[in-house]
């Protein structure tokens, strides 16, 4: 969905049940080509059967879960959560039930909450939760925050969706390419879009030309003299032939 640019006010229409986990072997920069993570988790205990290279039989014994094995002393496997959105802008326009997906770190995930109702993504599900609300009842503010490098995203609750809003974010949250929003694979992970190059085909061997054999000498062709039958046999006619096969 890009860039955010100040904040956005959003319906979560779904998310990744579990919190999970994603690595990377080679350290990240700015001008890399995004590719499918060596190893990741989708309910973040074990690797998932799609991980290139799994590091552990475990998340929570793996090394790759250490404070230092990243940069610094953070963790080289870090957190990760999926969910899907709809925009508040976009209902009763054209663009209405259209749904974008969106990554959340760690520091997205889990933290101290700013007030009593801003909050991290963890600690808003439970404020919600905490409430008798769900996530999809609820237009949710999206705002970053600026107390950490990393600006990460907070969630605040806006107002309660109506019957419309309701009628559209139900629908679409039950679409089958809106549930494989928040379920990472591997081929989700690979972005680069880049198109196989193809090779050009191999240019085939032109077949051999059979040899020329010798040629035998014909002799001129004579011409027949034509026979004359001294007795030419009468023709019968059509109604004699036909009597002939009557009486068989």
């Amino acid at each position: 969905m890009g860039k955010i640019k100040g904040d956005l006010n959003v319906v979560v229409v779904n998310a990744s049940p579990h919190v999970g986990r994603i690595f990377y072997a080679k350290m990240w920069t700015a001008d890399a080509e995004p590719t499918a993570p060596d190893c990741f988790s989708n309910d973040g205990r074990t690797p998932d059967e799609g991980a290139a290279k799994p590091q552990s039989d475990r998340c929570d014994s793996c090394a790759q879960n250490i404070k230092g094995s990243g940069q610094g002393n953070s963790k080289a496997c870090r957190y990760s959560r999926r969910i899907a959105v709809t925009l508040e802008e976009d209902f009763g326009t054209s663009l209405e039930g259209e749904v974008y997906q969106m990554n959340l770190a760690s520091k997205s995930l889990f933290g101290e909450s700013v007030d009593d109702r801003t909050h991290p993504f963890e600690t808003y599900c439970k404020y919600l939760s905490n409430n008798g609300k769900s996530l999809d009842y609820v237009v949710t503010k999206l705002s970053f925050n600026e107390d950490n490098d990393n600006q990460s995203i907070l969630f605040t609750p806006v107002r309660f969706i109506n019957k419309h809003e309701y009628s559209v974010t139900s629908k679409v949250a039950s679409a089958p390419e809106v549930q494989k929003m928040v379920v990472m694979t591997p081929y989700q992970a690979d972005m680069s879009g880049r198109q196989p190059q193809l090779e050009a085909p191999a240019e085939k061997p032109k077949a051999a030309l059979p040899k020329a054999e010798p040629v035998e000498e014909v002799a001129e062709p004579v011409k027949r003299e034509k026979k004359v039958d001294p007795t030419p046999t009468a023709k019968k006619d059509l109604d004699s032939v036909l009597k002939a096969w009557t009486e068989e």
